[in-house]
C-alpha cells in the first residue's frame, strides 16, 4: 500500500537530517511530499543537482548555485519544451518551473553567457514581470544607470499594485538590500487597503515558503488587517501539510461565514480550514476541478462525499476586500532607491513613465525633430551602431514615449551588432515585446503588424528602416 504524503514527508526529513542520500531524497519526493521551505536552508543538500528536481516536483522555490544545477534547470526546460509533463507535478504548471527560481548572482552570470534564445525567453517571460531581471542586472552592475532608467517601465502600468518579487527575494534570500521590502510596506502604511493587498499579493505569488507566511502573519497582526482569499475557492496553495494549512488559515484569514458539515470530522475540519465562502458555495464545481486532484494528497476525495450541508447565510459576500484596479495605486520607488545606493553621484532623470494616452496614439513623425536629426546623418547612425554608449550620451530631450522608443531600439541594435549578451538584449526587449509585439528573430528586431498595438509604432519602424545607413536599417524588419 502506497504511503501518504504525510508519511513520505516524515521519511524525507528523516533522510534529509540523517544520511542525506540525494538519490533516496529524490525517490521519496517523486512519491509526493510537503516541502514547506526551500532546500537552500540545508547545507548538506543545497548544492546538489537534485535540489532542482526535488523542488520542482514539490512546487517549492529553489536557487541555482553551480553548473550542475544550471544544467539540471536546462534539462527541465527541454522536457517542458517537448511537453513531457511528469505525472508527479502535483503543485505547479509547467511554466512555474521558471517562476520557482530564486534569482542570485550565479544564475545571472550563467544567463549572461547563455546562447539558447528559447530558454532565455521562457525564463524571462514566465517571471511575468517586465522589470524583474532589469533590477537584477542593475543590482549586479551589469548595466549603466542611464540604461536602467531608460528601460525601467512604470511598475504600476499594468496593475494598481506593484510586482515586488525582487524585493521579496532580496529580503528572504539575500544578504543585501533586505530593507527594500520593509521600506515598500512602510511607504504604504497609511493605506490599510494597500497594505492588505500587498500581503495578499505576497501570499498569492510567493506563498510557497512557510517563512514568508510567518512574515505575512506578523504584518497582519501588527497592522490589525484582514486578508481576503488566496484564490476564488481556496485560501492557501496545497503544498503544505494539513497542520500548516489549518494554522495559517486561522492566522491569516478571517473565519468563513459559512460552515461545511458532513459525517467525517477530518474532512469537515479540512474543508472549513482551506476553502473560502465562495469555495464552499461552489463545492460541486471544485469536485470537477484540479483542486480535487490536489486535495487527494491529504487522503480526501470530495467526489466520495455524497451527503453534506453548507450552514450559514450564502448571501454574505467575502469578496468586498478585493483590489479595485486603478482605485488605490500603491507607492513604489525601489528603482530610485537602488540608484541612490549603486550610483549616488547620478543626478539625471530617474524615470521615463508615460501614460496609456502617450503610448497608444498615432504619432506625428514631424514632432520627432531631434530624433530625425541624428537618424538622417550617416556618421551619427554609424557611431550609434558601433558604440552602444554613443546614443546614451547624445543630448536628446525625451518628451514622448516614441522618442524613448527610438533611443531604446538604437541602443539594442548596437548591442546586437557588438555581440553583447543575449540575455541582456532579451531583458531590454521584453517591455516593447509585451506592449507592441516587436521581437528578436535571428538578430533582427521584427515588428509584426498582426499584433494589435503594432499600429502605433509602425511609423517609427519606417523611420528606422530608412536611415542613410543600410546595415543599420537591416536590423529592423517590418512585416505587414
Amino acid at each position: 500500500m502506497a504511503k501518504t504524503f504525510e508519511e513520505n514527508t516524515k521519511d524525507f526529513y528523516k533522510e534529509l537530517n540523517g544520511e542525506c542520500d540525494p538519490e533516496k531524497l529524490l525517490d521519496i519526493a517523486k512519491q509526493g511530499i510537503f516541502l514547506e521551505k526551500p532546500l537552500l536552508n540545508y547545507d548538506s543538500i543545497k548544492d546538489h543537482e537534485y535540489v532542482v528536481d526535488i523542488s520542482i516536483i514539490s512546487g517549492q522555490l529553489y536557487m541555482i548555485n553551480n553548473k550542475k544545477q544550471y544544467k539540471r534547470l536546462k534539462f527541465w526546460h527541454k522536457k517542458v519544451g517537448q511537453s513531457e509533463i511528469i505525472n508527479y507535478l502535483f503543485n505547479i504548471s509547467k511554466f512555474d518551473i521558471y517562476d520557482l527560481i530564486i534569482v542570485n548572482k550565479y544564475l545571472i552570470d550563467e544567463l549572461l553567457k547563455e546562447k539558447d534564445d528559447d530558454f532565455l525567453i521562457c525564463l524571462i517571460v514566465n517571471k511575468c514581470y517586465v522589470n524583474f531581471f532589469l533590477l537584477y542586472l542593475y543590482n549586479y552592475s551589469y548595466i549603466y544607470t542611464k540604461v536602467f532608467v531608460l528601460f525601467f517601465s512604470d511598475p504600476l502600468e499594468f496593475s494598481a499594485l506593484a510586482n515586488i518579487s525582487f524585493e521579496i527575494f532580496k529580503y528572504f534570500y539575500s544578504n543585501v538590500h533586505k530593507h527594500l521590502l520593509d521600506n515598500y510596506i512602510d511607504m504604504n502604511v497609511n493605506s490599510r487597503i494597500t497594505i492588505k493587498n500587498i500581503i495578499e499579493y505576497m501570499i498569492r505569488h510567493q506563498g510557497r515558503d512557510i517563512t514568508i507566511l510567518n512574515y505575512c502573519s506578523n504584518i497582519i497582526k501588527k497592522y490589525n488587517i484582514i486578508i481576503r482569499r488566496y484564490s476564488s475557492y481556496v485560501k492557501l496553495p496545497f503544498i503544505y501539510s494539513i497542520n500548516s494549512l489549518k494554522y495559517f488559515s486561522s492566522k491569516i484569514y478571517k473565519k468563513n461565514s459559512l460552515y461545511f458539515k458532513c459525517d467525517n470530522n477530518y474532512v469537515s475540519e479540512f474543508v472549513n480550514s482551506v476553502f473560502t465562502n465562495e469555495g464552499l458555495i461552489s463545492l460541486e464545481d471544485v469536485k470537477l476541478s484540479e483542486n480535487n486532484d490536489l486535495i487527494m494528497k491529504y487522503g480526501i476525495n470530495l467526489n466520495k462525499i455524497l451527503y453534506y450541508e453548507i450552514i450559514g447565510d450564502k448571501s454574505i459576500d467575502d469578496t468586498e476586500d478585493d483590489i479595485v484596479e486603478g482605485g488605490m495605486n500603491c507607492i513604489y520607488n525601489t528603482n530610485e532607491q537602488l540608484i541612490k545606493i549603486i550610483d549616488p553621484q547620478y543626478s539625471g532623470k530617474k524615470n521615463y513613465y508615460f501614460s496609456d494616452a502617450d503610448l497608444y496614439k498615432n504619432i506625428n513623425i514631424k514632432s520627432l525633430r531631434s530624433i530625425k536629426n541624428f537618424l538622417t546623418n550617416y556618421k551619427k547612425v554609424d557611431r550609434i551602431l558601433k558604440d552602444p554608449n554613443y546614443i546614451l550620451n547624445l543630448d536628446i530631450e525625451i518628451n514622448s514615449y516614441y522618442e524613448l522608443f527610438v533611443i531604446k531600439m538604437c541602443y539594442i541594435v548596437s548591442l546586437i551588432y557588438n555581440n553583447s549578451s543575449r540575455f541582456i538584449i532579451h531583458v531590454l526587449m521584453y517591455y516593447e515585446n509585451k506592449v507592441f509585439g516587436n521581437e528578436l528573430r535571428n538578430n533582427k528586431i521584427v515588428l509584426n503588424d498582426s499584433y494589435s498595438n503594432s499600429k502605433y509604432i509602425c511609423k517609427i519602424y519606417k523611420l528606422l528602416v530608412n536611415t542613410p545607413h543600410e546595415l543599420f536599417n537591416s536590423y529592423f524588419i517590418y512585416k505587414n
